[in-house]
This record gives C-alpha cells, sequence and structure tokens, in this order.
C-alpha cells in the first residue's frame, strides 16, 4: 500500500458525531512500545521537541469485526480527537509532505470473542454419548455370551478388540457406533480448544496483551501468586473494543516502500456495557498520554485504582477507661 499522497491531504470535519459521556469513566487497557532506535529529543525546558506527522486510516484490523456503535464513528471523528490530544505531546500534523517525519496509522474495531456457548453444548454433547455408551456396554455385557471365562464383552468391543462388524452382534454393533460417537465429541472438544487458543492469540496481539500474558503464565498460578493471568484471559476472551497508533517512518516509507515502525499506542475497552462512540474519547485520552512512550507493561484501568496496605502491627498497650467529668450542678 501506498501512502504519499494520501496521508497529507488536508482534513475537513462536518459537526463530531462522537459522544464525549463516558470520558474519563471508562476502565481502559493500554500499552505503549518503541523501535528501531526511536526516542524523543528534548529542549531545554524539558518539554519534547515537536515532530511532525502525516496521517492515514488503516481500518480494520484483519480478523476483528465492528458493530453499530464502531459503524457510527468516521475517521474524521476519530482523527480530530485524536489530533488534538497528539498535539498535547508536541505531535502536529505536517503542512506538506517534506514536513511530516512520521506516518500515523490508525486502526479501530472490535474483537471477536470464542464462542462459549457452542463448547459448552459439545462438552455436554460428549457427556451424553459416554452415559449412553456405557449403557450400551452394560447391556453387551448381558446380552452377548463371553467366548472364554472373564471376557469382558463391552470393555473389548468399546477398545475395538472385539468381533469384526460383520459377525457381531447387534449389541456389539451398537456399542461401536457408541464408542466412535464418543470420540467424535472429544475431538470436537480438541477442535473447539485450538480455535479458543487461536482466537485468544489473535486478540492478545491485537489488544497488547500478549506479552503480560507470556509473563504471568508461570508457576505464580499455581502458587498463591494471584490472579493476573486469569484476569487477563477473561479481557482477551471477552469482545472488546480497539485503538492502535501506530507511527512509520515517513521519509523512509517514501524512499524504499518498507514500513519502519518508530512506535505503536494500543488500547481497549470490554465491549459489554460500553458503546464505541461514546468511549472512543476516553480511549485515546487514556493512551495520549503514552503516544511515543515505552509503557513497559500493559496498563489496565482495573488495576491503577487505589488500593489500602497494612503495614506493621504495633501494640500499643491496653486502652485506657475515660475519665469520668462530674455533673454540674443546677442553679
Amino acid at each position: 500500500m501506498r501512502y504519499g499522497i494520501l496521508a497529507v491531504t488536508v482534513l475537513t470535519w462536518a459537526a463530531p458525531l462522537v459522544s464525549e459521556e463516558k470520558d474519563g469513566t471508562v476502565a481502559t487497557a493500554v500499552y505503549a512500545n518503541i523501535g528501531n532506535g526511536y526516542q524523543r529529543v528534548k529542549a531545554k525546558d524539558g518539554s519534547y521537541k515537536p515532530e511532525y506527522y502525516a496521517l492515514s486510516n488503516g481500518g480494520r484490523i484483519y480478523g476483528t469485526i465492528s458493530d453499530i456503535t464502531v459503524d457510527r464513528v468516521t475517521y474524521p471523528e476519530v482523527t480530530k480527537i485524536a489530533m488534538e490530544l497528539l498535539a498535547q505531546q508536541n505531535y502536529h500534523y505536517a503542512k506538506s509532505k517534506e514536513q511530516a517525519k512520521l506516518l500515523l496509522v490508525l486502526n479501530w474495531g472490535g474483537t471477536l470473542a470464542p464462542n462459549g456457548m457452542h463448547q459448552q453444548l459439545n462438552i455436554a454433547s460428549a457427556r451424553i454419548a459416554m452415559r449412553t455408551l456405557q449403557i450400551l456396554e452394560d447391556d453387551a455385557r448381558t446380552v452377548v455370551a463371553p467366548t472364554y471365562v472373564g471376557e469382558d464383552v463391552g470393555k473389548n468391543t468399546t477398545e475395538g478388540r472385539g468381533r469384526s462388524i460383520q459377525w457381531a452382534t447387534n449389541e456389539e454393533v451398537a456399542v461401536t457406533y457408541g464408542a466412535a460417537t464418543v470420540e467424535s465429541g472429544f475431538l470436537r472438544g480438541l477442535v473447539d480448544d485450538r480455535v479458543r487458543d487461536q482466537l485468544n492469540e489473535q486478540n492478545a496481539r491485537v489488544l497488547g496483551y500478549l506479552d503480560d500474558l507470556a509473563d504471568s503464565n508461570d508457576i505464580r498460578r499455581w502458587a498463591g501468586g494471584g490472579d493476573r493471568y486469569n484476569d487477563l484471559i477473561t479481557d482477551v476472551e471477552e469482545c472488546r473494543y480497539y485503538i492502535v497508533v501506530s507511527a512509520y517512518d515517513f521519509p523512509e516509507l517514501l524512499k524504499t516502500q518498507k514500513k519502519k515502525l518508530l512506535w505503536q499506542t494500543r488500547v481497549s475497552v470490554r465491549s459489554p456495557g460500553n458503546a464505541f462512540d461514546e468511549s472512543v474519547a476516553a480511549m485515546l485520552k487514556s493512551a495520549s498520554a503514552y503516544f511515543g512512550q515505552n509503557s513497559g507493561k500493559l496498563v489496565r484501568g482495573e488495576e491503577t485504582k487505589g488500593t489500602v496496605e497494612l503495614g506493621e502491627l504495633k501494640y500499643l498497650g491496653e486502652a485506657k477507661a475515660p475519665e469520668k467529668t462530674p455533673a454540674k450542678e443546677k442553679k
């Protein structure tokens, strides 16, 4: 894809449709990183020197979805909010192609959650098949006479050590097909787990959860290290709205047509209970503090709330009863 001319097109806006009602009240998750030697330069007063960028609409990331609240938000509306917040970090929209040193690509949409109901139905079906197989095995033991002392007709048939199908009794055929049904149920369960894992990995990449999931997936999960891994998996397996701001080396792109990623900031909120058009301003506001920065880890709104910590307890002695104050005499 070529960004050159389109990236520096002058943007105009109509009256914004994006609501800011939830600004500051949405629990966001932000992950930001820098690379390829990128580093902001500071001026003498400690502020960052201005950098100039071009803009491009990246659309939805492959494998993600949208809903009506996502579709209501237009690219000019997103860029208007983003540009105001970028300016606060001393990133400014370039007036010409030559002035632009960065190409900022905006992506937004929603993640696709695993179908938990489908998985539960397959598990229930497998359980029913196992109970049915047990009944068929019991029938085979009762009806079919063993050919040698100690033969378990039902078990042997289930394990494939019974008679060939053309010589088998009706009961043995029923056991054979019952065992095949159970095996099919287990295979469907394995497929469900595989699809779930693939969706989780895709979502974790889009949302910026991958590194933190890998870091928390260790012995701490089983040794009282907290529920961070389970909390992260719960986020990943739930539909979430996301916005990704990616900064590429614009001169390098124009010269070689190769995208050199300099920094990237990802922000997301859970979809249930939220609407994208009402949350987009708050999402970008949370992300703006990390534009061009390295967050170091996933910054989850749920984990940044205040906590109470008890220090070392000290015994101060027994509390004394308060002295009684003499009653005033009535005049």
